[in-house]
């Protein structure tokens, strides 16, 4: 059985050492087509097909096995050309020699190998190994085998010759797949070499300039931290880590803890770095020193800069979820926006983006949710994804979480407030931005009008489900268990919420804003104020549902972040949460994730017997205040949820003539 796989990377390092004398060296860029590099060869049993083939990421992956992109380089693909029993194909090099002379006698090479196994009971797991034969391939001694990467990002090996010298030497490399269909074994730029004896590389340091970290206001501080590599075939027991900041003295501090040869090692510098008082960039520049260092060139890292601010901005990170009722697999982007709202509302963005696709209306509504879903549709490969700050895109709903903890601590840009109100048939949105630094350039707002609770009842509105039957896993919250539910869900019974409904500007056009929306030259902790254009409501919208996001972008061509989404905010609860048949208006859950209590605040417009009855995920009812009556007006409910079980509920408020609901969660 083979099962999908999904990676975020949020950032990948490759050591790249010293390496000196290299004695025999193959990078397979002379190879052509599929063919292996001149004296090199294979022993591929009856079953496994084609065996090691040469090619680039484009010619040799497939769904299961894709190494990313690496020039060209040798694999055997099992998912792709192998599927027989007994696999076990050696990909042999070319004869090659190891003089005594050689002092510390290394071999390196790049791979892509995973590890992975069919998921069967008992698991069969595929097998990687390094080999060499000191008798012209006629035996061969396993010199590693290894372990597999956490994704499939390319990264360098690195195995001891030692003990292996001589002539008419062979490497190979064996891949076995234990006659399950598994996945594969990649590799590249293979080297034998004379390593040094001492060589400390500095490969990366944080924060980086326009990393969370590198903000702070004036007299706050930052410690250093930073990845050190040994390229030396002896131990490192301690080294210097130096930096030097905006023109300063040098501050050298030394770092204890041995690091193996061939090994990577974290540090961070136990003098801070302080904030000058002053706004603006300071450059900072980091280095190792080490007593016997044979390569200085990789000592030390590029320049940095920290910057002062007037004070930290409230981020809030933006997830645009492309979706459609003609996705079978699209409710599980119901499940995690709708969990992630519930958990995070204060500090994220949702949009549900629906595409169109031949099948759902809310994605052809108007010329502005059509020109919507063209933009979304051009960044992503398929359907659910998630674009989170427009950075990252072709992420999976499941994922939601994950982005929001890698993101909800980036640096904000500005605090920003929002003011939606509905005048007539037009909703009226103004915005105020406070920069936390001073920006000149091309900065713009945008605005999104999204509805939640929106229904329908064309059969576009009917939800396609591939998780009926349950077969496809678990997937359900407060509302919904899409396992009970059938493959096509009528549209009665579908509300959805998020849904895009209006957009200003026209993503077709200005897709990064409004131009001239902010000043060209703006002042830290001065207020900037933007009122958008009226937005005209539709006869099927209900506006007490609607909710205006507005988007702070950089637009900015030269800029690192030109196109991303710096920061956000939006009317929490929608305009008005209300019921209007139920008289009940303004529902808030605070606080909401809840830890010991939490408040049901409500406005009733009629003297009314009410009552509140709480939820948990799969339906029971986990707290009741039976109806008794409330005079109109403002009304607050206390909850003590000590006692509730972490997760999301689902809170009712009913009146003699209608109900509302509010989700909340609760952590412990």
């Amino acid at each position: 059985m083979k099962k999908t796989l999904t990676f975020l990377a949020l950032g990948t390092l490759l050591a790249t050492g010293y390496k000196s004398t290299a004695q025999y060296t193959e990078d397979f860029e002379s190879t052509t087509g599929t063919a292996l590099p001149t004296g090199w060869s294979q022993n591929v049993v009856p079953n496994d097909s084609t065996g090691w083939l040469s090619g680039t990421n484009t010619t040799l992956a497939s769904s299961y096995f894709s190494p990313n992109a690496h020039t060209r380089f040798v694999c055997v693909n099992d998912d792709k050309y192998q599927g027989g029993p007994n696999g076990n194909s050696l990909l042999k090099s070319s004869t090659f020699n190891v003089p005594t002379t050689m002092a510390h006698p290394y071999l390196s090479f790049d791979c892509s190998y995973r590890h992975g196994n069919d998921g069967g009971t008992p698991a069969i797991s595929e097998v990687a190994t390094v080999e060499i034969s000191t008798d012209n391939g006629a035996t061969w001694t396993v010199l590693s085998t290894l372990a597999g990467n956490t994704a499939y990002w390319w990264e360098p090996r690195y195995i001891d010759l030692s003990g292996h010298t001589g002539t008419g030497l062979m490497l190979g490399f064996r891949y076995q797949d234990g006659g399950a269909w598994l996945y594969g074994f990649a590799i590249d730029n293979v080297k034998v070499f004379d390593a040094p004896a001492t060589d400390l590389a500095l490969t990366s340091i944080t924060p980086t300039t326009g990393s969370p970290t590198s903000y702070g206001v004036g007299g706050s501080t930052v410690n250093m931290t930073g990845t050190v590599f040994n390229n030396g075939a002896t131990a490192v027991p301690s080294y210097n880590i130096n930096y030097l900041f905006n023109g300063g003295a040098v501050v050298s501090s030394p770092i204890a803890g041995s690091i193996a040869p061939f090994t990577s090692a974290n540090f961070t510098a136990p003098t801070a770095v302080t904030f000058p008082a002053a706004l603006g960039s300071y450059p900072i520049k980091m280095w190792v020193s080490l007593t016997g260092d044979a390569n200085a060139t990789n000592d030390s890292s590029a320049t940095n800069s920290l910057t002062t601010v007037s004070f930290l901005p409230t981020k809030k990170v933006m997830f645009e979820e492309p979706t459609g009722t003609w996705c079978g697999w699209c409710v599980r982007g119901i499940i995690y926006m709708d969990s992630l709202w519930a958990a995070h509302k204060s500090n994220v963005s949702v949009v549900s983006v629906h595409d169109y696709n031949g099948y759902d209306p809310m994605a052809h509504e108007n010329t502005m949710t059509t020109n919507y879903d063209n933009f979304m549709a051009g960044k992503v490969g398929g359907f659910p994804s998630l674009v989170v700050d427009r950075r990252t895109y072709s992420a999976d709903p499941s994922q939601a979480f994950t982005y929001y903890d890698a993101l909800n601590t980036s640096f904000g840009f500005a605090d920003m407030s929002v003011n939606a109100s509905v005048s007539g048939s037009n909703l009226n949105v103004s915005t105020a931005v406070k920069p936390a630094l001073n920006l000149s350039g091309d900065y713009r707002l945008e605005l999104i009008v999204s509805e939640d609770g929106v229904k329908g009842t064309a059969a576009g509105y009917a939800q396609h489900n591939y998780y009926n039957g349950g077969g496809s896993g678990a997937m359900q919250n407060a509302e919904y268990n899409f396992a009970t539910l059938p493959s096509t869900i009528p549209a009665a019974q579908m509300s959805y919420d998020f849904v895009d409904r209006y957009t200003i500007p026209d993503m077709s056009t200005s897709p990064n804003g409004v131009a001239s929306s902010l000043p060209a030259s703006m002042t830290a902790g001065t207020t900037y104020n933007y009122t958008f254009a009226a937005v005209p409501i539709a006869s099927t919208w209900v506006s007490a549902k609607l909710r205006a996001t507005v988007l702070l972008i950089d637009n900015n061509s030269t800029s690192p972040n030109y196109g991303t989404i710096l920061n956000s905010v939006n009317t929490v609860w929608t305009v008005g949460v209300n019921n209007v048949s139920a008289g009940i208006e303004g529902v808030r859950v605070f606080p909401n994730p809840a830890n010991e209590e939490t408040n049901i605040a409500f406005e009733l417009n009629n003297n009314s017997n009410v009552s509140v009855v709480v939820y948990d995920a799969v339906g029971r009812v986990v707290y009741t205040k039976a109806a008794q009556a409330m005079n109109s007006g403002s009304q607050n409910v206390n909850i003590n949820v000590a006692d509730f079980a972490a997760g999301v509920y689902n809170v009712v408020i009913a009146t003699e003539t209608g109900k509302i609901s509010e989700r909340f969660s609760v952590i412990k």
